[in-house]
């Protein structure tokens, strides 16, 4: 009884991370972030989200897209990435920033996660549960960063066949693992 106990902030400290940054998103109600005059504070803003979304990419349940969208930052990343593609090379110090961010947060925040998981190992997995249920709000709110915001999930949204579905796949996928080993 004594170990379910002491998860709970642990827990409690990932959901409130994750809804906290969906909550108080500066970027919601379709205003989205323009990257078309890099400030110093945008350029770190961008920066700290390329670290974040690599970081998200390495944990189980958390999508680095998904946040990205939270911040406002997932349409122009793409966009900026895109026009680099298309040899538009205004959208360099954006692109170049970003994947700063990215390589930093491989390097470094990685190693940062993997120490924690070897020395505070339970610790580091109930928080990870945690940022898994707190992304739950941040599905049901829905992407309010796009140029035409989506309304957040109600009761009428929800299918239940596609949640029976999602979750038999995932069984039938575990099951798949199980039979291989």
């Amino acid at each position: 009884m004594r170990q379910k106990k002491s998860a709970i902030p642990f827990v409690l400290i990932g959901v409130a991370i994750v809804t906290a940054i969906t909550y108080f998103n500066p970027s919601s109600g379709g205003e989205g972030v323009s990257l078309e005059h890099l400030t110093p504070g945008l350029a770190l803003f961008v920066f700290l989200a390329g670290m974040i979304a690599i970081c998200a990419m390495v944990l189980p349940g958390i999508s680095g897209s998904t946040l990205l969208l939270i911040m406002g930052l997932y349409l122009p990343v793409v966009t900026a990435i895109k026009d680099i593609l298309h040899l538009n090379f205004a959208a360099f110090p954006t692109v170049f920033i970003f994947g700063c961010g990215v390589l930093v947060g491989i390097f470094g925040v990685v190693k940062l996660i993997r120490k924690a998981l070897d020395h505070f190992r339970a610790q580091t997995i109930y928080l990870i549960i945690g940022l898994m249920l707190g992304s739950i709000y941040a599905v049901v709110m829905g992407p309010t960063t796009l140029e035409v915001p989506q309304p957040a999930m109600t009761l009428h949204d929800f299918n239940i066949l596609f949640f029976v579905i999602g979750g038999a796949l995932i069984i039938g996928l575990q099951k798949m693992k199980d039979l291989k080993a």
